[in-house]
């Protein structure tokens, strides 16, 4: 069941509610120790997974959509302190290529004879996927530091090798003599107009 079915599939009366909210979950999957979370408090069963809360914590920037052929990247923040910025340069080669996946989740939020508060609704639906690529980290002062996270979606750097599936170059390397491709530069940024 898709996204869309498994929203249609909530009853209007329990959306009318106002008791339904969302919540982000993320699963990183670090060489050494997968880990999942969300933005709230306490663990949370979801998926038959359990998400360990970090409240705000780590802030996740803006997941930016647009229907171009580019994608913008996405970043996750911490405060940190000098011992965790070691910490974190010493496991670096754990993160990078790896998987992240942000998702969206419902819940309802008051508890009923049925169901305890924050109980799902629907099942979770990914929002971004793609790798953890750069770490970088700032230090001012004695206690304040940060470590930041970019990571790149599917789409991102997709006209670059080894991503560049669907570039004229890369298609004639693979199939000499295909002009299937030859046009899709031209169109990257194309407006269609529709009659």
């Amino acid at each position: 069941m898709g996204v869309r079915d498994d929203l249609n599939a909530i009853p209007d009366d329990l959306l009318r509610t106002g008791r339904v909210s969302e919540a982000v979950l993320v699963f990183m999957d670090f060489r050494d120790n997968p880990r999942r979370w969300w933005t709230g408090i306490g663990d949370l069963d979801v998926a038959g997974e359990i998400w360990s809360g970090v409240s705000d914590l780590i802030s996740i920037s803006d997941i930016e959509t647009t229907y171009a052929a580019t994608a913008q990247p996405v970043s996750f923040g911490l405060a940190a302190t000098e011992k965790m910025i070691d910490d974190t340069q010493a496991a670096e080669s754990t993160v990078h290529g790896r998987t992240v996946a942000i998702f969206g989740q419902l819940f309802y939020t008051q508890a009923d004879l049925e169901q305890p508060a924050w109980h799902p609704v629907g099942s979770p639906f990914a929002h971004f996927v793609g790798t953890m690529e750069k770490v970088s980290y700032s230090f001012s002062g004695l206690e304040k530091g940060s470590i930041s996270l970019a990571c790149e979606g599917l789409f991102y750097r997709r006209t670059t090798p080894p991503r560049g599936l669907l570039t004229d170059s890369d298609q004639k390397s693979r199939s000499a003599g295909d002009r299937g491709l030859e046009l899709v530069a031209k169109y990257t940024e194309y407006e269609t107009r529709w009659l």
